[in-house]
């Protein structure tokens, strides 16, 4: 397999663009479901916000990472190039791959989400699944700057709703009273811990502007903003609807609620809250499938420009869009969007996400090492103890879901296993010089 040619992308995105893809592929239904489980878990309200602050302040210590990463190596494909530099192709063929499949997986889980709660208008749950990856794989057939465009709407929407939703609960909510009467419950560290890993997954996706670092008009500054901005944004609107919720429901109401922001909706508007909720948790989805299709062509892309995939997946149609790695990653998408059931599906692709982002972190530390003398327009701020705290905490989330669900571990370790044949099987046909500009 030859070696593609240098195929460059072209620059369209800006700061505020990239703030969007940031927060938009993050906020989803978590933080209509996910409240209810942190109150219930730690019962005091002042520790409730706390742990919301905490979950977001460590996205901003990763991003602090990222920040540096994508800013050191602007080209699209994200984990896959940092890892590739760090510690060399195979590694960087096993992270893309990795982050691949989740991604996929993702684009497919959520497009099936979307599909039971539109189901009812006619049209069966994969049906509307694929429906939706046609429709949104049409609009970024047309270019980046017409899928972040539409990005900017589907987060702008998401942001107001919820900021107009906490600011409703907060002025029905003053006859609860339940920021003053916390439930009694003693103060645990394994239950701050349990809570704050669920909230780390309402801010999953946080790192999505880097995969586009190539197709920023300022790379250098935009992306460290778009990161910070997108992340700054979200924490300031979870943190209103947490202390919204806390004021509007009983505390014993929230701590028992599997869905308070529809429980808060309803009390404020009555028989419409459905609708409302529903409609809100449609676009709020929307917006992260949207940003999944958007990046994960581009990991592929990357990995074929890096000679690790074949050369016709680095192809861009006249809009710039890595077109077939496009379409190699809705195919399997809808395929997998009409499954039954994605419980084994997800625990693996979450050790891999964990996974993917404790190599990420290492590698920071193995390029601050074997290339000090690289240019670095972002320097990861508070060197070495910030991004170490970052590290340590993401290899013990690592471990941990090892030793409570090692299956999905084993079958992680045996997808990565696979890669090895694979990446043999793709670099046979190729010569030395190539192999050599590759690890060069």
């Amino acid at each position: 397999m030859q070696r593609p040619e240098s195929v460059e992308l072209r620059r369209v995105l800006n700061a505020a663009l990239g703030a969007a893809i940031v927060a938009g592929g993050s906020i989803g239904i978590g933080i209509l479901s996910i409240p209810g489980v942190v109150a219930g878990r730690l019962g005091n309200p002042l520790l409730v916000l706390l742990c919301w602050f905490v979950g977001g302040a460590l996205a901003l210590l990763g991003a602090n990472i990222y920040a540096e990463l994508s800013t050191t190596f602007p080209e699209a494909g994200g984990p896959y190039v940092y890892l590739r530099r760090a510690a060399g192709p195979f590694a960087g063929f096993v992270t893309g791959w990795s982050d691949a499949a989740v991604s996929i997986m993702g684009i497919a889980a959520t497009a099936a989400l979307i599909g039971e709660y539109l189901e009812n208008s006619g049209a069966g749950r994969h049906e509307i699944a694929v429906a939706l990856l046609l429709a949104l794989g049409l609009l970024n057939w047309f270019g980046l700057k017409v899928g972040a465009r539409a990005q900017q709407a589907l987060t702008l929407f998401k942001l107001v709703g919820l900021v107009l939703l906490a600011g409703a609960c907060f002025l029905v909510g003053g006859q609860q009273s339940g920021m003053d009467a916390p439930a009694a419950k003693p103060i645990s560290v394994a239950a701050f811990i349990g809570a704050l890993v669920l909230i780390t997954e309402t801010y999953a996706g946080w790192n999505s502007a880097a995969y586009f670092s190539e197709e920023d008009k300022d790379t250098d500054r935009n992306i460290p903003r778009a990161l910070f901005w997108g992340i700054g944004a979200m924490m300031g609107v979870y943190l209103l609807v947490n202390a919204g919720l806390l004021v509007a429901l009983e505390p014993k109401t929230l701590s028992v609620s599997q869905l308070p922001a529809a429980d808060a909706a309803k009390l404020i508007f009555g028989p419409t809250s459905a609708s409302l909720v529903r409609t809100f948790a449609v676009v709020s989805l929307l917006g992260i499938l949207n940003v999944t299709v958007m990046f994960t062509p581009r990991i592929l892309f990357a990995m074929s420009r890096g000679g690790v995939l074949p050369s016709r997946l680095s192809r861009l149609n006249r809009f710039s869009t890595p077109a077939p790695a496009l379409v190699c990653c809705l195919v399997p998408a809808a395929l997998l969007a009409g499954g039954q059931s994605f419980d084994v599906l997800f625990r693996i692709t979450a050790f891999l996400g964990l996974t993917i982002n404790s190599a990420i972190y290492a590698s920071f530390f193995i390029l601050r090492r074997t290339e000090p003398l690289l240019k670095r327009p972002f320097r990861a701020r508070w060197y070495p103890w910030a991004p170490l705290v970052v590290l340590m905490l993401s290899v013990g989330l690592l471990v941990s879901y090892l030793v409570t669900d090692p299956k999905p571990g084993l079958w992680g370790t045996a997808a990565i296993a696979l890669s090895w044949p694979v990446y043999r099987a793709m670099r046979g046909g190729r010569s030395g010089a190539a192999v050599a500009s590759e690890v060069g």
